[in-house]
Parts: C-alpha cells; sequence; structure tokens
C-alpha cells in the first residue's frame, strides 16, 4: 500500500506539472511566439512616423451574453487584448496609436452606468504612459448607425466626451490625420490651407473607397488624403481606387507604397483595411497594422496575434485527458485489490473446517 500511496502521488504531481506547463504556453509563452513571426520596419529617416493601428477590439458588454460563463469570457477577452497590445507597443514603439473604431461592443445601447464600465475596462487594456499620442473614431458599436441604425446625440457626445477630446489632428508639422464618419456622412477638416503642405491620413471606421458615393466624392474634393486606413469588416485587404482591385493581404509579409508617385503619377487612391484584433469575432486570422511613413513612402505590415480559441480548446481536451486517465488509473489500481480480497475472503471459509 504505501509504494501505491507513491505512484499516486508522482502521478498526481506529474499531471500538476503538465497542466502548469501547459497554462504557461498558452498564457505567456505563445504572445512571444507569435512576435517572432513579426516583421520589423526599420526607419531610416529622421522623420520617420511610426503608427499602431487598432481595429474592432469590441470590449464585451454585459446585455448580450447574460450567461453563467460570460464574466469568464469577459475577463479572458480583456486579457488577450493587452497581453497582444502589450507586446505589439514593445515591437513597434510607435508613435502614434489609431483606433479604428468599435472600440465597445455595447457602447450603442449601453445605459450611462455600464457606458463607464466599459470604458473603465478599455482603458485599463490600452493603458500606456509613454505612448500618449492617440486618435479614435467611431464605430457603429460604438455609437450606432448599423444598417440604418439611430445615432443619437447622446451616443456622439459621450464617446466624444470620454475618447476624442484630447486626440492628436497633427504630428510633428507634416502629418494630419482626418477624421472621417461614414455613419453621419461627416468628416473633420479644421485648417483647410494648409493641408497641401502636409502628408493627409484619413481614418475611418467603415471602408471608403469600396463603397463609393458622395461622400467619398466630396474627402477626394476636400481633403484629397494620401492614404485611408479602416476597419469595420473585420478583414485584412487593401483597396486601390478607382480602379477595382482588392488585395488580401494575410502573409506574414511587408507592403510597400510610394504614396506620391500613386496621387501623382497614377492618380489613385490607397485605403488599407486593418483585421479585427479580437478573438470574439470568430476569424481565423486576428491582428493589428503596423505603419511606417518616412516621407511620401509607407511600409505597412500586420502583427498576426495567436488563435485563442486553439488555445482555449487544448484546455478542454486536456481536462478530459486527464479526467479519462484518472478513471482508468482509479480502476487499474483499486479492482485488482477488491478481488484479491474476495478472493482471501473465500479461501478463509473455505478452509473452514466442516463438522
Amino acid at each position: 500500500m504505501a509504494s501505491l500511496r507513491v505512484v499516486n502521488r508522482l502521478v498526481c504531481r506529474g499531471f500538476i506539472v503538465l497542466t502548469l506547463l501547459l497554462m504557461f504556453f498558452n498564457e505567456v509563452l505563445i504572445y512571444y511566439i507569435a512576435q517572432a513571426s513579426w516583421q520589423p520596419i526599420d526607419c531610416t529617416l529622421s522623420n520617420c512616423t511610426r503608427m499602431l493601428l487598432i481595429a474592432d477590439p469590441q470590449i464585451l458588454g454585459t446585455s448580450y451574453d447574460r450567461s453563467s460563463h460570460s464574466p469568464l469570457a469577459r475577463y479572458d477577452s480583456d486579457r488577450y487584448l493587452q497581453k497582444s497590445f502589450e507586446r505589439a507597443l514593445s515591437f513597434t514603439q510607435p508613435h502614434i496609436i489609431v483606433f479604428l473604431g468599435d472600440l465597445l461592443d455595447e457602447g450603442n445601447i449601453a445605459t450611462a452606468q455600464e457606458y463607464k464600465q466599459y470604458v473603465k475596462r478599455f482603458k485599463r487594456i490600452y493603458q500606456s504612459k509613454k505612448y500618449n499620442n492617440r486618435i479614435h473614431v467611431p464605430g457603429d458599436n460604438d455609437i450606432g448607425g448599423d444598417n440604418g441604425d439611430y445615432i443619437s446625440n447622446s451616443n456622439q457626445r459621450r464617446f466624444e466626451n470620454e475618447f476624442m477630446s484630447e486626440d492628436l489632428f497633427e504630428y510633428d508639422n507634416h502629418v494630419r490625420f482626418f477624421k472621417i464618419n461614414r455613419m453621419l456622412l461627416d468628416f473633420t477638416n479644421p485648417d483647410r490651407e494648409h493641408n497641401a503642405e502636409r502628408l493627409r491620413i484619413g481614418v475611418s471606421h467603415a471602408p471608403l473607397l469600396i463603397g463609393g458615393g458622395p461622400l467619398l466624392r466630396a474627402i477626394i474634393s476636400d481633403i484629397d488624403p494620401h492614404i485611408i486606413f479602416s476597419g469595420h469588416w473585420h478583414e485584412s485587404r487593401i483597396f486601390i481606387y478607382p480602379s477595382t482591385k482588392v488585395i488580401n493581404f494575410y502573409e506574414n509579409a511587408v507592403r510597400h507604397f510610394d504614396l506620391k508617385a500613386l496621387k501623382e503619377e497614377e492618380h489613385s487612391y490607397l485605403e488599407i483595411m486593418v483585421p479585427t484584433c479580437s478573438y470574439r469575432m470568430g476569424k481565423a486570422k486576428i491582428g493589428m497594422g503596423y505603419a511606417v511613413l518616412e516621407n511620401y513612402n509607407l511600409s505597412y505590415t500586420v502583427l498576426w496575434q495567436p488563435n485563442r480559441f486553439i488555445l482555449l480548446f487544448t484546455y478542454v481536451f486536456w481536462g478530459l485527458f486527464v479526467l479519462c486517465v484518472a478513471i482508468v488509473y482509479k480502476m487499474m489500481t483499486r479492482c485488482p485489490f477488491r478481488v484479491a480480497k474476495r478472493q482471501s475472503i473465500y479461501n478463509r471459509i473455505s478452509n473452514i473446517p466442516q463438522f
């Protein structure tokens, strides 16, 4: 029996160690493994501008999912976003962080109290004392507007108060950012007189070049952007207008664009759609955009993130495996003793003298 206890103790300790190793891999090491595949973009000029582009994090709310495991789902999603953001900050060291809308999943339907809690979680996830140059554009899940939904003034005001009050408009006297709201058919352009002297970047939640229409014509006429960054579709794509060319961009590579030649020689406009950074959107490929500007030369890549659902499934499979092993081991170690015990009792009875 003493030897059996030792074996049981060793088996239990072995499973505990393997479980801890699995947790370390899934919760810590996997983010560094994903980072190892990211493509660096070196700055060669003094006026280099590095941008980290984050689309559709969609911080989970409490209304759509009221199941018993929803608190755990919110915690896991928040932690995943935070860990991915921390690695991206360390890798890119951006001058500017751009959030391309749908910051919150239920911002358009949240009560005042719920909204404060969602904003608090968002700022905790994306906190950074070192990198303060930020730009936020609203998405349909932030203020409404998807499929013609009503956009209330209160939704607009609270988003502007919480996220846009200290946003960057111009960086280092040579790059300007123009916020474009396709839901409201509106955009900002507070200093038209000096636009021609700056490299102009449009930032929008919903894609613009693919849709056309009066808003796009007004943007081209008034802003004449060198490039547009957008999100919303949760995909990674590149659009070139006025051609109908669409490029699906899912490789681990860096794309280079001469924005000046593209505009002046080819008379074309470029839009880059950044994929979602949240695994909760159900996409197989998720990541954050990383863009570097040097004069009018743009280098762009995607920082692909690990698929969290696969990691969560490993916990389920491991738990089932441990349970099955425990059941089989218990049967193998206890049943022979019971048989031996019954056999011993039978032998003692059979050896009793018969009178």
